[in-house]
């Protein structure tokens, strides 16, 4: 359970807050299972703190540190965790559907295997993000840093990544189906070749998609004219 003095002093000011967390530096905050839902927290020194099992729903936690944080089993369901700090960040069955890490560092985490359905990421630094195997049906990743992240088995139908950076993407597997790539950058014919696609998605004008039958295709650069 919750520290009830940490719950009512991050609820009070995060202006003090941030002072207790700068005095006791060695004090990790426990909000295990706190009754948070819809509570303004932006700017707030989160590092390390414990929130698993805690209601964060609709919680606004924009501009956030939250390196090192612990959000197992917590709702953030519509949460606003817009240009945080999410480096080192533990989501274990964390619940994040309808959620938006717009300009969000989540370099490095682990979302995999996670419902992120409805997600915006647009802008956000996803550089070797682990999304292996979620569920991000209609998720928003436009102009978003997608270098070397893994994405295999993910569910990506209807996804929009226009204008995505997606170098060494990991896409083995992933459903990409009726999603939006048009304007993606760095994309390769094998990224497309390894995925699965339907009639429906759009591929970037510099790569070409020839249909062979109703579920088998192939996928080729565009040579320059």
């Amino acid at each position: 359970m919750a520290n009830p003095g940490h719950v009512t002093l991050l609820k009070k000011s995060i202006k003090e807050w941030n002072r207790w967390r700068e005095d006791y530096r060695n004090i990790q905050p426990d909000l295990e299972e706190a009754d948070l839902k819809g509570v303004d927290v932006r700017n707030a020194d989160l590092k390390k703190a414990i929130f698993d099992g805690a209601n964060l729903c609709g919680a606004n936690l924009q501009g956030a540190d939250l390196g090192k944080a612990f959000f197992t089993e917590a709702d953030l369901q519509g949460a606003n965790l817009n240009e945080t700090d999410c480096r080192g960040v533990l989501f274990k069955s964390t619940k994040l559907r309808g959620s938006t890490f717009q300009k969000a560092n989540l370099r490095k985490v682990d979302f995999s295997n996670l419902d992120l359905r409805a997600v915006d990421f647009s802008e956000a630094d996803l550089r070797k993000t682990d999304m292996r195997s979620s569920n991000l049906q209609e998720a928003r990743f436009f102009k978003s840093n997608l270098r070397d992240t893994l994405l295999s088995e993910a569910n990506l139908a209807a996804a929009y990544l226009s204008s995505a950076l997606m170098q060494g993407t990991h896409l083995q597997s992933a459903n990409l189906n009726q999603a939006v790539l048009r304007y993606s950058m760095n994309l390769t014919s094998n990224q497309i070749q390894s995925a699965k696609i339907d009639r429906k998605t759009k591929v970037p004008n510099y790569l070409e998609i020839h249909w062979v039958s109703e579920t088998e295709f192939s996928c080729e650069e565009k040579q320059n004219p």
